[in-house]
This record gives structure tokens, C-alpha cells and sequence, in this order.
């Protein structure tokens, strides 16, 4: 593994941590891997190196202000500026050493490079992978209803919630907790928006350990959401890839599958992979086995089949 330090458009420095197959071997494509909210690229190492193994180069982005990227943690300059980063990384990539290249991440991660797909379009996309995308600022994608959710229930659908799931004790560690105050505020005041809105749970004693940020501003908090999601699935044309845990605390199980069969071509290249008693973090070790899997049998293949392709117009010519 190598970390290259890669210039963004305002001249921040993103941290790209890049594992590639030994040297001689056929590198079948580039994987860029989002890692996510709070967190920075040293959980998703195992991933890394099991695509590594099939031939894969993968690299771990830090988003900026996390891990070993430049900006303020915590934060963002806009809204936005996390897609434009994406951009800048992967042109930087395309111009030094041009591979097929899929798009991924989890939770929040997964959630930018969507972002990233309804900005810029998917021309430079061979694939993408979306692992537990943590889409939790509409109610659809819940698996449990958050405080004050009957009034957002009734504000945007103009009737009674028929009914009302509190998250249990188990699964409040990972889910943040908003202040609908301050982000009310910074909502009509721009001036307020560098200011924390959003708070992960955990010591900061812990995270500073572990390199976490657990306090979002509302610039980065709404970078990591996508109200309309349906509209951004639906602009997706290249093969694609859900996992999830069945018991993952944010998803609701049945949202990606519904979101395959009613926001995805029938025609398109689509898999779903819900795990057996994983949770919103465990899954990444059921990743770490499934992701090799699906990237092998459609990149590994198209790849023999093309050189095998240019072995037979070689005779002909």
C-alpha cells in the first residue's frame, strides 16, 4: 500500500491510500472506495486487500477534513465540495494511469458517490458498488423512526404515521443524532453552516485513537444526503452492486431491493446481497467476501474476453 497525496481544485491535498496486485500481474480494474460517516479509510484495509487478491487495484479515499486528507474536520467549504473532490481524483487518475474504473463505498460514502453520478454523469464509470448506503434524511430508506418523525411523517404526507418503530438501545451507538435547532438555524442563516448540527456517538477520547470525527457541520451533513434519491438510481445505466446486512440498524431490509425493482432498468446489470445477521458495520466483512465475487465474474470475464478478441484480430490482420 502506498498513499498518494492527490490536489483537489481549491488546492487541498486528498489522501488516496492505493493497494495494487504484484507487480506483473493483469490489473483488471480501479476501485475507488469511500469509507464512511465519521470514520476514515484504516477500518476498510480488509476489503482493500481481498480485491487486491483477484486482481483489483483499490483505492481508499479520506474525505477531506478526515484521515490524512487536508481541510477542517468537521466540515466542508460547500455544499457539494465532496463530489468535486471525487472529480478531481478520479481525472487525476485518468491521467496518469487509465484503468476501468467502479465507483463505491459504505454508508455516507455510498451516498456521495451517488451524489458524484447525479453531478457528473457515469461516462468514466465501468461499474459502481453501494454498501449499506446510509440514505437517511428521507423516511422511506428507515428502518427505525427517529424523534419527531410522526411530525415529519404528517408534514410531508399530510396524514397520520400508521405506525412507529423506535430504534432499540443496541442500535442508538451508530446512528447520529441531529439538532434540529441549529440546523433550522443554519438552514436561513449560511454564516451558521460551518457550525455542528450533527453528532455521532462515541468518546472523544476513542476517536482521537481511532482518527473519527463526530461532529458534522451543515455544509457536511447535507453533502452526505441525497433527498431525491429515486431521481439519482434512476440515472444509473452501468452494473451495479447493493450489500447490506439484514440487521443493519439504519436500512430498512426491504428498501434496496425496492429500490432495484422500481428505480433500476429491468435491463440492467443489478445484484442485491443482504447478509445473514450483519449490522451497518459487520457487513464489511461479508463485503469483503461478496464485492471480489461480483467484481470478478463481470470484469475478470470481460477482460479474457477482450484479449482473447484482439488475439483473433491479430491473425486476421
Amino acid at each position: 500500500m502506498n498513499t498518494l497525496m492527490i490536489p483537489a481544485r481549491d488546492g487541498a491535498k486528498l489522501a488516496c491510500h492505493r493497494y495494487c496486485p504484484e507487480e506483473g500481474s493483469d490489473t483488471h480494474a480501479r476501485l475507488l472506495f469511500l469509507h464512511g460517516g465519521s470514520f476514515n479509510s484504516r477500518r476498510y484495509a480488509n476489503i482493500a486487500k481481498a480485491c487486491v487478491k483477484k486482481g483489483f487495484e483499490v483505492v481508499l479515499c479520506d474525505w477531506r477534513g478526515h484521515g490524512d486528507s487536508e481541510g477542517t474536520p468537521g466540515t466542508c467549504d460547500y455544499v457539494g465540495q465532496l463530489e468535486d473532490d471525487i472529480s478531481d481524483t478520479i481525472s487525476w487518475f485518468e491521467q496518469k494511469q487509465p484503468l476501468p474504473l467502479i465507483l463505491g463505498g459504505h454508508s455516507s460514502g455510498s451516498v456521495i458517490c451517488l451524489r458524484y453520478i447525479e453531478k457528473y454523469g457515469q461516462d468514466k464509470l465501468a461499474g459502481c458498488y453501494f454498501i449499506a448506503p446510509a440514505i437517511s434524511n428521507t423516511l422511506e430508506p428507515l428502518r427505525f423512526d427517529e424523534p419527531g418523525s410522526k411530525k415529519s411523517f404528517l408534514m410531508n404526507y399530510w396524514r397520520k404515521k400508521p405506525g412507529y418503530h423506535p430504534a432499540q438501545e443496541s442500535s442508538l451507538k451508530h446512528i447520529p443524532k441531529m439538532n434540529n435547532r441549529k440546523f433550522l438555524l443554519a438552514l436561513v442563516l449560511p454564516f451558521l453552516r460551518h457550525r455542528t448540527v450533527m453528532s455521532f456517538p462515541g468518546s472523544a477520547k476513542m476517536a482521537a485513537l481511532e482518527g473519527r470525527v463526530l461532529n458534522y457541520s451543515f455544509n457536511l451533513m447535507a453533502s452526505v444526503s441525497v433527498p431525491k434519491y429515486s431521481i439519482a438510481f434512476r440515472q444509473i445505466k452501468v452494473p451495479i452492486a447493493f450489500i447490506c446486512g439484514e440487521a443493519d440498524e439504519i436500512l430498512n431490509p426491504s428498501f434496496l431491493p425496492m429500490v432495484a425493482q422500481w428505480h433500476l432498468p429491468p435491463t440492467l446489470d443489478k445484484e442485491v446481497h443482504m447478509l445473514p445477521k450483519l449490522n451497518h458495520i459487520s457487513v464489511l466483512s461479508g463485503a469483503a467476501r461478496v464485492l471480489p465475487q461480483w467484481l470478478v465474474q463481470r470484469w475478470v470475464k470481460s477482460a479474457g474476453h477482450q484479449e482473447h478478441k484482439e488475439q483473433l484480430l491479430e491473425q486476421a490482420g
